[in-house]
């Protein structure tokens, strides 16, 4: 079930990690992600329809292809948290952090003592269902999550330098939320608007001069070659609807008359 945070493992030894966001609820689509050599799928339960239900089931096909299977749970809610973590993701991405107090609160609900306070029962999924090695059990989930937060807007950018300087230790990846930084900037879906790229580029200097971990969106070769040149190590392309629709389209302009 949980693994060593090999994410964190891959990203210390410099790897370009690849990954997507996960919408599809059926968890085929987990295992045709892993079998095509991504690193990584998060599933999305902040714009995704997915039940806790079904996450655990996709959890399950993720690691059963060696694919690590993240989570965004809606936002920094503590009942959330709990659930996505029992159910056995290996990690969160945490969705709109705008100032340091969502970020204290999230470690807090994220972490069992002595880092933070989250609810225990040795009898979950992440648990391994034992109650008889639950100490040395919350030890080693402590140590293994791995753990993003989605800066999506102006407050974000702004508690910045603060959340790093306090909470750099917990925190393996800055995820930049495009969609949702571009609608803030006033210019709605344009990834490629020199607001946007100017934001990516202040916070990729933020983060690359603390040796923190960057995250970003990419949509075809040019955003891909952006990020690469910003120090991005955290790559999703698309989400799993993005992708099955450009094959799609791809075959369809090539082989329809």
């Amino acid at each position: 079930m949980y693994k060593q945070n090999t994410l964190s493992n891959l990203l210390q030894k410099n790897n370009t990690l690849l990954g997507t966001w996960n919408l599809i609820g059926d968890p085929l689509i987990l295992e045709i992600l892993g079998a095509a050599g991504f690193d990584f799928a998060i599933i999305d339960m902040e714009h995704g329809a997915h039940s806790f239900s079904e996450a655990t089931n996709l959890i399950r096909a993720a690691e059963s292809v060696n694919l690590v299977p993240l989570l965004r749970p809606p936002g920094v809610d503590e009942s959330s948290i709990l659930r996505a973590l029992d159910s056995g993701a290996h990690g969160l991405m945490v969705p709109n952090i705008n100032s340091i107090s969502q970020v204290e609160n999230l470690i807090n609900f994220a972490f069992y003592p002595p880092i933070g306070s989250r609810g225990h029962s040795p009898f979950t999924r992440s648990g391994m269902f034992d109650y008889s090695n639950c100490t040395a059990r919350m030890q080693d989930l402590n140590k293994n999550l791995f753990l993003g937060i989605l800066i999506e807007g102006i407050g974000g950018m702004n508690a910045l330098n603060e959340i790093i300087d306090k909470f750099s230790d917990f925190i393996d990846v800055i995820y930049v939320g495009l969609y949702d930084l571009a609608k803030t900037l006033g210019c709605p879906g344009d990834l490629k608007n020199q607001k946007v790229l100017s934001c990516i580029e202040n916070i990729s200097k933020i983060c690359n001069a603390r040796s923190i971990y960057i995250g970003i969106l990419v949509n075809d070769d040019q955003m891909y070659k952006n990020a690469i040149e910003c120090g991005v190590k955290f790559i999703c392309y698309q989400n799993d609807t993005g992708i099955i629709l450009e094959a799609a389209k791809t075959i369809s302009k090539k082989y329809k008359n």
